[in-house]
């Protein structure tokens, strides 16, 4: 059974007081996993509904691009039945996609950031505020969008289109809805209980409710991550809601080469295959140095969201402003890190740094 030193989690929990106390952010949860147990389960604050109401250990939290391995996921475990390959073109699995320069986008492509469509099409953006968006506008506007550079010749982070990109696929080759297919293959087999891209009336109360922080460049943001319409709508590669608990697990089960309670869920090869490193390099738009598995962020050298020296082997994804959920093979642990509250990169890049190495301190206890 694994332990930790009392006190290497009390300085954890005394931290997370301490940033709610500075109004750093209004809520905040921290989770981790090690050897397949949950040994860190902290939270704090407000959901922030207006009411007083306090956080609890079965709130909900929105997870913006944490939420993106999870949707890969579901790729994950088309490759590992052989339903699908890396470098399968995306125009063969869903016809009318490969035109307009995209015509040699594979998978790979996609999972990795370089299937050369970042900007999310007019038409879409153009459905925000809708109550009941039309899917087909999606598909539409994914299919007439012209590359802005040639698939696989650089990358550029598909904030929106990833999302978008792996619903379709996924829905072209099981011919499911996606959030049905999820839950079926990737939330109900790893024990994800509180984990969506298509939140409900019924959960709306345990969401705790987003702030933009003084500083913060984008404060509609927050306003639209508590909207019902973007709460309950599948766009996986900002939508997602789940748990401290939940994201710490699903890492959790990575590390642990795709074993989750006894059963395989995927295979160690795919595992191993999509937690290693399928390119690098600056990105198009930033300069900024990335790393990219399938799906997955891999840690950079130094310094970062995952810690002070996280090491090569570590993988994870960040979520705008907020949030950092990570695993590493070396440490057999799984850690979530959510906030309710968002914060320009000079903020919030060291206050996760920071618990995350507060957390690993404690894991290596």
């Amino acid at each position: 059974m694994a332990t930790l030193s009392r006190r290497a989690v009390d300085t954890v929990d005394s931290r997370l007081w301490h940033h709610l106390a500075l109004g750093v952010h209004p809520a905040c949860a921290i989770a981790a996993y090690r050897d397949g147990e949950l040994v860190i389960d902290l939270y704090g604050g407000e959901i922030n509904s207006g009411d007083g109401s306090k956080v609890s250990a079965d709130t909900l939290y929105s997870i913006w691009s944490c939420g993106k391995p999870m949707t890969a996921a579901c790729l994950w475990v088309l490759k590992d039945r052989g339903a699908l390959g890396w470098d399968d073109l995306v125009g063969d699995i869903w016809p009318g996609y490969g035109v307009n320069g995209k015509e040699a986008t594979t998978v790979r492509h996609v999972l990795t950031h370089q299937a050369g469509v970042p900007t999310t099409p007019d038409a879409i953006n153009e459905m925000m505020g809708d109550e009941n968006p039309n899917w087909g506008t999606v598909v539409s506007g994914l299919q007439n969008a012209e590359a802005e550079f040639n698939p696989g010749s650089a990358i550029q982070y598909h904030g929106i289109t990833f999302g978008l990109l792996v619903v379709e696929l996924v829905q072209r080759i099981t011919g499911q809805p996606f959030e049905e297919f999820f839950q079926a293959e990737v939330a109900g087999p790893l024990g994800l209980v509180d984990t969506t891209y298509a939140l409900d009336a019924e959960r709306m109360p345990r969401l705790a409710r987003l702030s933009a922080m003084p500083d913060f460049e984008s404060p509609d943001l927050a306003e639209i991550g508590n909207a019902e319409w973007f709460k309950f709508n599948p766009s996986p590669g900002a939508n997602g809601t789940s748990t401290a608990r939940d994201l710490a697990r699903f890492y959790s089960v990575l590390v642990h080469d795709g074993s989750v309670d006894g059963k395989q869920w995927l295979s160690a090869d795919t595992v191993a295959d999509v937690t290693a490193c399928h390119v690098e390099g600056a990105a198009r738009d930033s300069g900024d140095m990335m790393r990219w598995g399938l799906g997955l962020q891999l840690a950079k050298e130094g310094p970062g969201q995952m810690g002070d020296e996280p090491g090569p082997r570590t993988f994870g994804h960040g979520g705008v402003g907020t949030c950092i959920s990570w695993g590493d093979p070396d440490l057999k642990a799984g850690v979530a890190i959510v906030t309710t509250g968002l914060q320009p990169d000079e903020v919030n890049d060291p206050r996760l740094q920071t618990f995350s190495q507060l957390v690993r301190d404690a894991l290596e206890s």
